[in-house]
């Protein structure tokens, strides 16, 4: 081999080793962007694609939660604010997780086939669109320019609340850093718990992450991203349901099974839940056997344990806004949680417990 087929082979190499480290799938993170770069060929058409995915976590929200009672159920209100050092503004609130699935009173069944039935079937469905949509509209409401709607899992047992910009080209964007919106309602008539809301920013190029390849590599990226695509905060939301007929062993059993989750998110220490399971231990049989004393002195021991964290926190602030003490977002990451390091008990967590357990001295004090 003479020279010049040396440098011509040693060219060629060189070229088709350039190729193959181009043609790879690769997934690089641009912090300063807040933006990842994805490199990979495209399913379809077999060509080598490069996008730019920006996250939707660059806003800092923080919200207001508030309950009060409306009739014979409970007005949930939240206030959504979107600090200033935000980068983008707020186009998702989704209160997600909700362990109950709200049932539809006096659905209307379909009982027509629609292949035999067409013009009855036809009917029946509208009805039962129409009553759900109904429905929907008492739970869910939205503020101007903003949709509601009430999501359910069947298939988990779950409930959320999600609220979107509208469509029309007069709506808002959503909230744009340094602005508040009001005007999140829900009317429910379970008693509040400690849910999570799951947050969003808009971005300039929301086209999502379902037409990479299925590959593996892919598969871990896209978890990868996703995981951290949102932000969460605690809010106060519809979760302990009345027991029906009332029993006020089985409310403190089902007010305890949903403390029990609190330190898996944060919201108290593993010390703090031994405590507050001691007084269960005493509270659950003493209602159990109608003894107000040792219930009253049960109680008394876990809104001690409230206030012990959070001295100015008192019967009202349980339920009303409480201005200077809004949620914020949880930590996500290992940085992020060595930074702030979670609370013996939150205040929101606190906030619950306390209207829960007034409610149940009160339906306690109610039967003579």
């Amino acid at each position: 081999m003479n020279v010049i087929q040396l440098i011509r082979s040693a060219l060629l190499a060189s070229t088709l080793c350039t190729g193959l480290a181009l043609a790879q799938d690769s997934a690089t993170f641009d912090a300063s962007k807040n933006a990842w770069k994805l490199y990979y060929q495209d399913p379809e058409t077999a060509q080598w694609v490069s996008k730019t995915y920006f996250q939707q976590n660059a806003i800092k929200p923080s919200i207001h939660s508030i309950v009060q009672a409306s009739g014979s159920a409970y007005a949930y209100r939240y206030r959504l604010v979107n600090r200033r050092d935000a980068k983008q503004s707020i186009d998702l609130f989704r209160i997600w997780g909700i362990p109950l699935v709200y049932a539809i009173p006096d659905l209307p069944p379909v009982t027509a086939s629609a292949r035999t039935e067409n013009d009855k079937w036809t009917q029946q469905y509208w009805d039962q669109l129409t009553a759900k949509r109904n429905f929907e509209t008492s739970v869910i409401k939205a503020p101007q320019g903003w949709s509601g709607n009430l999501r359910v899992d069947e298939h988990v047992g779950q409930t959320s609340f999600v609220w979107t910009p509208g469509l029309k080209d007069t709506d808002p964007d959503g909230i744009s850093p340094g602005k508040t919106q009001d005007g999140f309602l829900v009317t429910r008539a379970e008693l509040p718990g400690v849910a999570r809301a799951k947050l969003t920013g808009s971005t300039p190029e929301p086209w999502g992450l379902d037409n990479l390849p299925d590959t593996p590599y892919w598969s871990q990226k896209i978890d990868e991203i996703q995981d951290l695509d949102y932000v969460l905060v605690p809010v106060l939301a519809p979760v302990i349901a009345v027991p029906a007929p009332y029993s006020g062993a089985e409310l403190a059993r089902r007010l305890r099974t949903h403390v029990q989750s609190w330190p898996k998110y944060g919201h108290a220490s593993a010390d703090v839940l031994a405590r507050l399971n001691r007084q269960f231990d005493v509270l659950i049989p003493a209602l159990e056997m109608n003894n107000r004393p040792t219930a009253r002195a049960a109680v008394a021991a876990m809104r001690k344990e409230c206030t012990d964290h959070h001295r100015d926190l008192v019967d009202a602030k349980a339920g009303e806004d409480d201005d200077a003490q809004a949620s914020v977002a949880l930590p996500r990451t290992p940085a992020q949680r060595s930074a702030t390091p979670a609370p013996a008990l939150d205040r929101l967590a606190a906030r619950a417990l306390m209207f829960d357990l007034r409610y149940l001295l009160d339906r306690m004090d109610m039967v003579r």
